[in-house]
């Protein structure tokens, strides 16, 4: 039976935003919550059947791993996408982790840089090449968008165009040429209210540099600097009607 969506998810069954990720996405795309069908990539790979049936693949976050950890389920998530996702032709679209499981796939490099973590509202960048692109090219030169990373391209995967930059994260988005594939290291499927809440389920693992000596961690400066990043969300929007005519 096709499905409007496929999210290949990367999340343990614990994780707190495991169902906030499904209905971000939902929310943003404008589809109902059961538009979206879940495979958990922790269990299995998708099967190339569901793919097809699929009107759209979608890649989210993950709260608990690296791309670079060396979990078995990892290697399969990355041959999945290489062999079955990309090749399909199904349009897709991935953000964050599923932005570096897709960079791993099309043969680049990604690495641990902790130093230049980006958490939070950041600007980003659009490049010239977005100038033609159905999902970026509306965009203003400078937008903002959510963001919460510490590894990070190292270069332009091959096969793809580079959309959007930071200046400490060069590949913040790319499409892959001749494919309707795209990817953004930043989150577009969440907003700066849907993204304090969900730092906040994480704040133990992944606490603050700038959080005050005996502060909550609501008090965290990062949280009250975070900005509405509505062009970011316009490019799901986008997608969705992309996926629509598809």
């Amino acid at each position: 039976m096709r499905v409007p969506y496929l999210l290949l998810q990367s999340r343990d069954v614990t994780d707190p935003v495991r169902d906030l990720e499904v209905t971000g996405f939902a929310a943003t795309l404008g589809v109902a919550r059961d538009a979206i069908a879940v495979v958990d990539l922790l269990a299995r790979a998708p099967r190339a059947d569901e793919v097809a049936a699929a009107g759209a693949v979608l890649l989210g976050g993950s709260g608990s791993y690296s791309v670079l950890d060396p979990f078995p389920w990892i290697g399969r998530a990355v041959a999945a996408l290489r062999d079955i996702v990309v090749p399909s032709g199904t349009p897709t679209f991935a953000s964050c982790f599923g932005f570096q499981l897709l960079t791993l796939a099309l043969g680049g490099t990604m690495v641990r840089d902790p130093a230049n973590r980006e958490l939070g509202s950041i600007d980003v960048t659009r490049t010239p090449e977005a100038d033609r692109d159905p999902l970026f090219g509306p965009l203003p030169s400078t937008f903002v968008a959510q963001a919460g990373h510490t590894d990070r391209a190292d270069g332009t995967p091959p096969g793809t165009v580079v959309l959007a930059t930071t200046a400490v994260s060069p590949v913040q988005a790319f499409r892959v040429v001749g494919a309707p594939v795209w990817a953004t290291q930043f989150h577009p499927e969440i907003d700066e209210r849907s993204f304090a809440a969900r730092w906040l389920a994480y704040a133990e693992k992944y606490p603050p540099a700038d959080l005050p000596r005996g502060a909550a961690m609501t008090e965290a400066p990062f949280l009250k600097a975070l900005r509405p990043s509505p062009h970011a969300s316009a490019i799901l929007r986008r997608f969705a009607l992309l996926v629509a005519g598809h």
